[in-house]
């Protein structure tokens, strides 16, 4: 009997056509596993639904007059926004992409009174950080060729034509300088090459295609090889191996070492209440998405070795790689990127495992990381303070082993020649 049924199932099922949707997939449920492991609340909206799986969530309820309010915005702005479109198809934010996000406009023509409790200047004020945090959550996406459709609609013409001035205007809305980043890195960037939604138009503007030409090559066995044998160094260790960081153009992909100089170029990160949430609907989207890469994953996880401990955030901020206001000071923002890869794949299939397979080779066949860990024992062990090196030789002289206060005088020379050679090789 039970042939017989599962026969039935299988000719019922139509498996073509489900492998033919799934490419087309971008907006999805977080699996039960995922909600196991981190916090379900990361990925659930909070003030406001956008798409369909939030809809009519008890919860949200209380902003959707508003979200009618916004969709009949007062015929004179509509009716402005429709003559500059048609006038020029320009107008850049001010023409109906801006419509469609309902910002507030300096010029005040978007018809809010200044007492409105969601649109005005004051209100948003307060609420927009939490509409952003909510327009990054991946089951909460609404497809930017709908928001593209719907300028058409208001302003005449074809989607494609307000394809990229919405995705900019989305990007603004998220707090993102897609302009000042691009001129100011010098490269071409994917933040606005077809994203699917928000999400992924959010994600897509962290990274460059730097090396993106790079992530279809097969990399190296022994970049997994490097994983197994150890862990990794973080960044308190690679310093007192003589790594130097610097900061490099801001995009997380953009991550380099210099074995010559001993230096690894890094991204500026800034932690904030809402990375938890960016960084886990990015991570959750790459994963559940097979068309697109595991960048931010990979970058996340990056980050995660180099973070072990507070120490090792007070040296990236001190070298300006990394910079927060998390209520739980420096730990906080080390129990963030441990929390972050809580059960994450580590698959080795980015560009960030052959850079840090690069790092840990220096540090495992460079005569110079000898001499600078020895020098970090015996400074930490030894002169920690000035009191400390003080006593040091004191008792060297009270017992009488004289050669240990030269060899205390001797590694404070060597401790300057060392950033005198520092300073002028990074």
């Amino acid at each position: 009997m039970w042939v017989v049924e599962m026969q039935k199932v299988l000719d019922v099922a139509d498996l073509p056509a489900t492998v033919d949707k799934w490419p087309r997939h971008s907006i999805f449920r977080v699996p039960p596993h995922f909600r196991a492991v981190h916090s379900g609340g990361v990925y659930k909206p909070q003030t406001v639904a956008l798409g369909p799986f939030h809809h009519g969530d008890p919860d949200l309820a209380p902003m959707e007059p508003h979200k009618r309010r916004a969709v009949a915005a007062p015929a004179p702005a509509r009716r402005q926004g429709a003559g500059r479109a048609r006038r020029g198809r320009g107008g850049g934010g001010r023409g109906p992409g801006g419509r469609v996000m309902r910002r507030r406009r300096s010029e005040g023509d978007d018809g809010y009174e200044p007492c409105d409790p969601v649109f005005s200047r004051h209100a948003a004020g307060h609420i927009a950080p939490f509409v952003q945090r909510d327009m990054l959550m991946i089951e909460n996406q609404l497809p930017l060729l709908l928001l593209h459709t719907i300028a058409a609609v208001e302003g005449g013409g074809a989607p494609s034509e307000y394809s990229s001035s919405i995705n900019r205007e989305v990007l603004k809305f998220l707090g993102v300088d897609y302009a000042g980043r691009a001129a100011g890195s010098g490269r071409e960037l994917i933040g606005l090459h077809h994203p699917q939604h928000p999400l992924d138009l959010y994600r897509r503007s962290l990274l460059s295609n730097l090396h993106h030409h790079k992530r279809q090559a097969p990399y190296p066995s022994s970049v997994v090889g490097v994983a197994a044998r150890a862990a990794p160094r973080s960044a308190q260790r690679l310093w007192e191996a003589g790594v130097r960081f610097r900061p490099s153009s801001g995009f997380l992909d953009d991550v380099e070492f210099d074995n010559d100089k001993r230096r690894l170029e890094m991204p500026g990160v800034a932690l904030d209440d809402s990375t938890e949430y960016k960084f886990h609907n990015m991570m959750a989207f790459e994963a559940l998405h097979a068309a697109t890469s595991n960048d931010v994953t990979a970058f996340v996880l990056f980050m995660r070795d180099m973070v072990d401990s507070p120490g090792d955030v007070a040296l990236l901020a001190r070298e300006g790689i990394l910079w927060h206001d998390l209520a739980g000071g420096d730990a906080a923002a080390a129990s963030l990127f441990n929390g972050l890869t809580r059960d994450v794949a580590k698959t080795g299939e980015s560009r960030l495992c052959a850079v840090r397979d690069g790092v840990e080779r220096y540090c495992n066949e460079s005569w110079r990381v000898f001499v600078f860990e020895s020098w970090a024992k015996l400074r930490n062990t030894y002169f920690t303070s000035l009191w400390a090196t003080v006593a040091l030789i004191a008792m060297a002289r009270r017992s009488n082993l004289v050669f240990l206060a030269y060899f205390s005088f001797i590694n404070v020379v060597f401790d300057i020649l060392t950033f005198l050679w520092t300073s002028i090789t990074v």
